[in-house]
């Protein structure tokens, strides 16, 4: 990573920790991004450049790109193996360890969004995406008589880490985010066997 992409991912970070700081004293509806900006010092248009809407300011993963890596490594070793035990294993890698490493802010992160409508919503229309995209990848992966199946392991996949994610912060963070992981999905494997 470059410089310049250094320097944009710290300033999006310093955004979106300021964002929520702001957010938690008055609310989400009672900030704007021109007051984000303000006490940041720079411009809202700067902070719409990174972000696009006020939503993604809290939505914003800086980890999306590592995860994008562990799933495109997993999936190029895969060579016959379970494509789900992929997903899984990059999950558990990048998510589940680097939400561990940063646990009292993501945890404030999470939990906001599951308390703030607009953010719920807007992560659950974030989550169609992200699948969208797993399931292009699963697709490339798949043989071609199982790639119809794609759309259906790549749902099931965004699911259990949603569960997951779901008991970590209900939990505050005090159970382990990628045993909650690895069980979501030991999950969806058993129920794949009842007869």
């Amino acid at each position: 990573m470059g410089l310049r992409e250094r320097n944009r991912r710290a300033a999006m970070r310093d955004t979106q920790r300021e964002a929520l700081r702001l957010f938690r004293e008055r609310g989400f509806d009672g900030v704007t991004v021109e007051e984000i900006a303000g006490h940041l010092q720079m411009a809202a248009s700067t902070v719409f450049r990174h972000f696009g809407t006020k939503e993604a300011i809290v939505l914003w993963d800086e980890h999306d790109a590592a995860l994008d890596d562990a799933l495109a490594t997993r999936f190029s070793a895969l060579r016959g193996g379970a494509p789900l035990h992929a997903v899984r294993d990059a999950f558990v890698d990048t998510l589940a360890r680097r939400y561990q490493g940063d646990r009292d802010f993501e945890l404030e992160r999470v939990r906001f969004i599951y308390a703030t409508d607009a953010l719920h919503a807007a992560a659950v229309e974030a989550q169609l995406a992200d699948r969208e995209a797993l399931t292009v990848a699963l697709a490339r992966l798949l043989s071609t008589e199982q790639r119809g199946a794609a759309p259906l392991l790549a749902g099931a996949a965004m699911l259990a880490l949603d569960v997951a994610i779901e008991q970590w912060q209900e939990a505050r963070g005090e159970r382990d985010l990628g045993a909650l992981i690895g069980a979501a999905f030991a999950t969806l494997e058993r129920l794949g066997e009842v007869r």
